[in-house]
């Protein structure tokens, strides 16, 4: 009962975190500005550091999946709750089609750390060029460091199971829209990635990249945090 009254609250946690900003991957307690404080990007009391990974949301509905899916308890997936999911779902959407026909990024997300281009993305912080090919883009990997290409494959991998796994749930719930687009999403996502994300090696044949742009480009490497390839 403890336990389960621990990950429980930790489900609250997490979609109060959303709920104040989607992008944003870490939080405080307290509605404070804190040590990225000076970070440029919209930064919110309450929020550590907005660096936007796609593991992030994923992590939050592979929790609430597993926790129900451990208890059969639906007490933490509230009305708050659900509104972190639609939330999700809404962010999904827009970095989905974060660009326009030329390439440009539409997003509005941007993030520039003064004094460190290392931790700044490109092009005036907006981030790389990409196509839109229903992939969704972000601008940093598990392990805060930038991006390459703005497709971070294994994040999308993992948001697709994530999204297909919490459909049963919002079932439950009685929240059909939220259930439809879970599994529209989950579709949309896992056919980019055979389209867009698989690459031919000159001597493996056919393996995943690690990240792509969309255009063609692709980055075959691996990083060591989770998710990455290796991990799936």
């Amino acid at each position: 009962v403890a336990m389960r009254r621990l990950i429980a609250g930790v489900i609250h946690r997490q979609a109060n975190g959303v709920l104040l900003d989607p992008y944003a991957n870490a939080f405080y307690r307290d509605p404070v500005f804190g040590h990225w404080k000076a970070d440029v990007t919209v930064m919110l009391p309450g929020i550590h550091e907005r660096k936007w990974e796609l593991d992030s949301p994923a992590y939050f509905l592979r929790l609430s999946h597993g926790y129900w899916n451990a208890t059969g308890d639906t007490s933490p997936f509230d009305p708050v709750w659900q509104r972190a999911v639609a939330a999700v779902f809404a962010l999904l959407r827009v970095e989905q089609a974060a660009t326009d026909d030329k390439g440009t990024v539409i997003s509005p997300y941007s993030f520039e750390r003064e004094g460190a281009p290392h931790e700044s993305l490109p092009c005036g912080g907006r981030g790389l060029p990409s196509k839109n090919c229903g992939l969704i883009r972000c601008g940093f990997r598990p392990s805060d460091d930038l991006v390459a290409f703005p497709f971070l494959v294994p994040a999308n991998a993992m948001m697709a199971v994530a999204l297909r796994d919490i459909a049963p749930l919002l079932d439950l719930l009685s929240c059909p829209s939220l259930a439809v687009e879970a599994r529209a999403l989950s579709s949309e996502i896992s056919q980019a990635l055979e389209t867009h994300a698989l690459v031919q090696h000159p001597r493996h044949g056919e393996i995943w990249a690690y990240e792509v742009d969309g255009f063609g480009g692709a980055n075959l490497m691996d990083d060591a945090n989770i998710p990455s390839l290796i991990s799936l």
